[in-house]
């Protein structure tokens, strides 16, 4: 059974992108986010991507290419502890999610072990590729930020290691810091990326952040 409640919450801050100044806003990042909590996310997301999908191709963008996502893929190894579900809420609606397997993945750079994000995801009306005026910056960093702090958490000094969407990869590469290793032929032909524990702690300190 999945707890009736994240385990931990914590105080983030994002970007009001609709406001000129763009303020800084509280929100709050829940680890161990309840598994059967996931249909209202997808509830709430799947028609904002269809509207996302329909809004790119209109003006000539490219279609996303996490469309065809579903939170609710993940319920059952959220349930079973194969993954931990990390999400951010900011006025009432869950503007990001994240799941990580709780089990460390052989490293491929310069560290032993490192903690995989095997799956993350801005709210549709979140995105910057989106045509419209996205609601939020900063969900992906702030949800990057955290699977840092659990890899420092379990030992493994803040390294972590993902796959990439075409589309998602400059945002690893520049935003984040992340260092490309190549594509792998294992894994749908996706670029794999990885953060070292001194990469991570390096990029924490350039986006305000205290290790």
């Amino acid at each position: 059974m999945s707890d009736p409640w994240p385990t931990s919450i914590r105080r983030v801050r994002l970007i009001d992108a609709r406001p000129p100044d763009r303020p800084i806003v509280p929100a709050n990042l829940y680890r161990d986010f309840p598994a059967d909590r996931l249909d209202e996310i997808e509830m709430d997301w799947a028609n904002a991507r269809q509207l996302a999908v329909d809004a790119e191709q209109a003006v000539g963008l490219a279609p996303l290419e996490h469309a065809h996502w579903d939170w609710r893929s993940k319920r059952d190894s959220i349930k079973t502890g194969q993954h931990m579900a990390v999400v951010v809420e900011c006025e009432g609606d869950v503007q990001g999610a994240m799941a990580v397997l709780r089990t460390p993945r052989v490293a491929r750079l310069g560290a032993a072990h490192v903690v995989y994000v095997d799956y993350i995801e801005a709210a549709p009306w979140n995105l910057k590729a989106f045509a419209f005026q996205p609601r939020f910056l900063g969900v992906g960093t702030v949800l990057i930020a955290d699977a840092i702090r659990l890899s420092m958490e379990m030992q493994l000094g803040g390294a972590i290691g993902l796959h990439s969407l075409p589309q998602a990869e400059r945002f690893y590469a520049q935003r984040c810091r992340m260092t490309g290793v190549g594509r792998d032929s294992n894994y749908f032909d996706l670029t794999y990326f990885e953060l070292t524990p001194r990469e991570a702690m390096d990029w924490l300190a350039a986006i305000g952040e205290s290790a």
